[in-house]
């Protein structure tokens, strides 16, 4: 996640990027405020589950099976506004997932949020995010910096973890992923048919490249210098740790 960090910085300079990444093993990340109790960071240390937090807001993320993506953007790229963005973004998600036979459809923007801190990010759909049969599969957050934006997400590919979602305490039946829905989706074939869809959105056309050196040095300097409160942050944090290998 350091990694996304870097690409938002480099996106201020007017290269939007899109990137997808898998995780070794569960982890779960925090939202930039959420507090971590000592006894479920003890049952995660007990259970094997790292812990990341992220630069933005919002509920925590098990993540392990899934497929975390990143859209780091200028600002003027983007339609004007918080909403306006998720929504954009969103619609690119949902039409890549109906183009592989997916029936996903964003919420409404009036949707229930539930608790006002809720700890699990997939507890309750807000506005705006992706759903199947009623159940949340694409979970997002955004932070937006002086002239860049971020969104990034985790799309469930497969239920997590007995052990690792009983350690970090999230909810069991309110998600879904797409082998709960019955679908096996090559992940490449997945990256490729949205990399289109969000690049339709952005009137972008992406390609594969390398992180630059000083995005490398950038990220890498999360594994050792916490994540501070600086900037604004929205929708949706570092016990630093490396930044994982891109899929």
């Amino acid at each position: 996640m350091g990694v996304d960090e870097a690409l938002v910085a480099t996106a201020v300079t007017g290269l939007p990027a899109l990137r997808f990444y898998g995780w070794q093993g569960p982890w779960l990340s925090l939202g930039y405020a959420q507090r971590l109790d000592p006894e479920r960071q003890a049952a995660c240390e007990a259970a094997e589950v790292g812990v990341v937090r992220r630069a933005t807001g919002g509920g925590a993320v098990l993540h392990g099976a899934d497929l975390t993506y990143a859209v780091a953007a200028p600002e003027a790229l983007l339609p004007e506004g918080l909403q306006a963005t998720y929504a954009a973004i969103a619609a690119g998600l949902v039409e890549g997932l109906r183009e592989l036979g997916i029936a996903a459809f964003r919420t409404p923007r009036a949707a229930p949020r539930g608790p006002a801190r809720a700890f699990d990010c997939f507890a309750v759909p807000a506005g705006d995010e992706i759903c199947v049969g009623g159940r949340k599969l694409v979970g997002s957050a955004q932070r937006r910096t002086a002239g860049g934006v971020l969104q990034h997400g985790s799309l469930r590919l497969a239920a997590d973890p007995a052990r690792a979602r009983e350690a970090t305490g999230l909810a069991v039946d309110r998600a879904t992923s797409l082998a709960e829905l019955g679908r096996s989706v090559d992940p490449e074939a997945l990256c490729e048919v949205l990399a289109r869809a969000l690049g339709a959105v952005l009137g972008a056309h992406f390609e594969p490249s390398c992180l630059t050196p000083e995005e490398r040095d950038a990220a890498a300097g999360r594994s050792v210098e916490p994540l501070r409160p600086a900037g604004k942050n929205t929708r949706g944090g570092s016990q630093g740790c490396p930044p994982q290998a891109d899929t």
